[in-house]
């Protein structure tokens, strides 16, 4: 019995909801929620699966092992490193699924943000930004297999790693995600004044010296002509005005190194 996904069977099966975390074994600050949630929430309807991503990088305390597990959910996966085997596991239960929350820590400073196509269902995150176009940018992440076969696919950026404020986003998070799927049979609570901000474009670092001129918080707005990057010998400058995601500097040859927009709904 794979102790990392855990089953949660009510009589009543209408749909099948998913709740993940962990892809990436460095964001440990779900443990407590994780714990809590088994020990104590009653599910009234459907079938939950809760499910830890990666559970050798979680025991090693990095990001993964061999690659990035939300990059391996392919139509066709052909590679056979750990972390496609454990997406083609865990693909077999999304493939049955009405709904996926995927829980996240951010690396950088950061507010709790949404990742989703789904303004209305945005609603019932406590929130104030929301982002959307990403899985175009990476085709190969949950979030487009998703999206991709018309499900649901929701992500909670819930503050940067070690962050107490966390545990409280990530509670109100789920438990709203529970009731609006019919999983507990209560009204969620509804945010307001929400803002709406769709990405344009990522950046894969050229070579394997990729150094970030400064630490960007997420969301950081960045001048035009402003230097961004080193990438080896290359200065590169930004040619407008950007909002910047997901920075960091990498020691790899094409990894995703931030994403930006100039758009805000």
């Amino acid at each position: 019995m794979d102790k990392t996904i855990i089953k949660i069977k009510w009589a009543k099966r209408w749909k099948t909801t998913v709740i993940m975390t962990w892809v990436h074994g460095n964001e440990r600050s779900w443990i407590n929620v994780f714990t809590e949630l088994i020990n104590k929430i009653e599910i009234e309807n459907w079938i939950l699966f809760l499910i830890l991503w990666n559970p050798n990088a979680i025991k090693k305390n990095i990001r993964f092992i061999e690659k990035d597990l939300n990059r391996c959910f392919r139509k066709k996966i052909t590679w056979k490193t750990y972390e496609d085997k454990r997406a083609i596991k865990i693909r077999e239960i999304l493939k049955k699924a009405d709904y996926l929350l995927d829980i996240h820590n951010t690396i950088n400073p950061s507010d709790a943000f949404l990742i989703s196509e789904w303004k209305e269902i945005a609603k019932i995150f406590p929130v104030k930004k929301i982002v959307s176009g990403f899985d175009l940018l990476h085709p190969w992440g949950s979030d487009s297999y998703m999206n991709n076969i018309w499900k649901i696919w929701l992500c909670i950026e819930c503050w940067n790693i070690g962050s107490k404020i966390w545990e409280k986003i990530a509670k109100t998070s789920i438990i709203n995600f529970l009731k609006y799927t019919w999983n507990i049979v209560w009204k969620p609570i509804i945010f307001k004044n929400q803002n709406f901000m769709k990405f344009d474009y990522i950046y894969k670092s050229k070579t394997n010296t990729f150094i970030l001129n400064k630490k960007f918080k997420d969301f950081e707005k960045i001048k035009k002509w402003q230097i961004v990057w080193y990438d080896w010998e290359e200065i590169v400058r930004s040619y407008k005005n950007w909002y910047i995601i997901f920075s960091k500097s990498c020691n790899e040859k094409w990894s995703e190194a931030f994403a930006l927009w100039n758009t805000i709904k």
